[in-house]
């Protein structure tokens, strides 16, 4: 028997305007921006000192250039994950040098973005949210010049001109924000249809959360998905607006909106805010906006998991030093060791202190206490 929980929040009406994504990069020729790993991390992150034999890694392994392609820095988790980058390289005392360009969303810019650092002769080139699909060519060139390739969210572990994508597995965040979704929703609506819209994208990369989020939808038989649009990466929040108002014209008895996309969802949860509805609004990851927003009592944005950056661009970096040692990186590694992750809701907001992460924002597993034993390893596994 399901124990009911009223629906009566009341969402005030505010006249707050949605901040546009702000896509800061620099134009794509001599697109890049350097940044070393100086910088001082914030004061939550863990004391990762030097590791633990770090003076036996193989100097040929150090001093690295790292061509970083972002699909946009509108989204601040991936500026998380280079965050993790250069606190890794730094514990491991390896002084590489990350360059960083930005896509805006768009293809064309992630080509040119690869030909730009394989003309600079980086050391390695990491494809952030970007699919190498786009980029056949580009990475042709990049394999003839002896720059290997690797991928965060890229999911092109099977590409051949890939040499590793460690990515979290979409499907299964995914999957646990959906039943989450659902399962309380069936708590709080114990009879009737519960109508359901999704504020998604069309970005292959992330097919999997839609695939989960409607093949669950079917396992819970008074869970209609009514809608579902896609987001505009040239102008995510406008566009998010523009749907989700479309949404509750359309479908008066909305009960939630499930955004696939971090950005997505604090603006989702803002037009429903405007619009002074009771829907509520499921998200992934929806970075330091989504923690503020899940933290506020008043704020739609019920819950959301979050994914260990710090842990993924980690195991990168150990990726990339094994490759740099003439070993080969094990392609399934993603599958094999999962990213952590956790569902996060308005009861469990309060532990997304950004404690142990390199870039301050959100959740790392054991607050980070994995980080200093992970790298104190890479001095006996990588020496000359």
């Amino acid at each position: 028997m399901f124990v009911t929980r009223p629906r009566n929040r009341t969402f005030v009406r505010r006249s707050l305007a949605i901040a546009a994504a702000v896509a800061v990069g620099m134009a794509m020729t001599g697109c890049t921006k350097d940044a070393d790993d100086s910088s001082d991390q914030p004061s939550s992150a863990p004391a990762v000192t030097a590791a633990a034999g770090a003076d036996k890694i193989c100097a040929d392994y150090k001093k690295k250039t790292i061509g970083v392609v972002h699909l946009t820095t509108a989204d601040e988790n991936e500026s998380t994950l280079v965050s993790a980058l250069k606190e890794a390289s730094k514990a491991a005392g390896l002084e590489w040098t990350f360059k960083e360009a930005d896509s805006q969303g768009s293809a064309e810019k992630s080509q040119q973005a690869v030909s730009t650092f394989v003309n600079q002769g980086v050391d390695a080139i990491l494809l952030l949210v970007v699919s190498s699909r786009d980029l056949q060519p580009q990475l042709e060139d990049a394999k003839e010049a002896g720059i290997p390739v690797f991928g965060q969210w890229s999911f092109s572990e099977l590409d051949p001109l890939i040499v590793q994508d460690y990515t979290p597995l979409p499907a299964a965040d995914a999957s646990a924000l959906a039943q989450q979704m659902f399962s309380s929703l069936y708590l709080e609506k114990p009879e009737g249809d519960i109508e359901v819209a999704l504020v998604n994208t069309d970005l292959d990369i992330l097919g999997a959360r839609n695939a989960a989020v409607r093949g669950l939808a079917e396992l819970y038989p008074r869970i209609k998905i009514v809608d579902s649009a896609n987001i505009d990466f040239t102008d995510i929040s406008g566009s998010t607006q523009r749907m989700v108002d479309g949404f509750m014209s359309k479908y008066p008895d909305l009960d939630a909106l499930w955004a696939s996309y971090p950005v997505a969802g604090p603006a989702a949860a803002q037009s429903v805010l405007a619009a002074g509805k009771d829907i509520e609004v499921f998200t992934h990851v929806a970075q330091s906006e989504g923690v503020k927003a899940l933290q506020d009592k008043d704020n739609p944005l019920t819950a959301m998991p979050w994914l260990d950056f710090d842990y993924q661009s980690y195991h990168t970096v150990e990726g990339m030093l094994t490759y740099f040692a003439g070993q080969e990186p094990d392609r399934l590694e993603s599958y094999q060791d999962p990213v952590p992750f956790k569902v996060f809701t308005k009861k469990t907001a309060g532990e997304l202190t950004g404690t142990g992460v390199a870039a301050g924002i959100g959740w790392t597993s054991q607050a980070g206490q994995w980080k200093q034993p992970l790298v104190d390893t890479w001095g006996s596994k990588f020496p000359c």
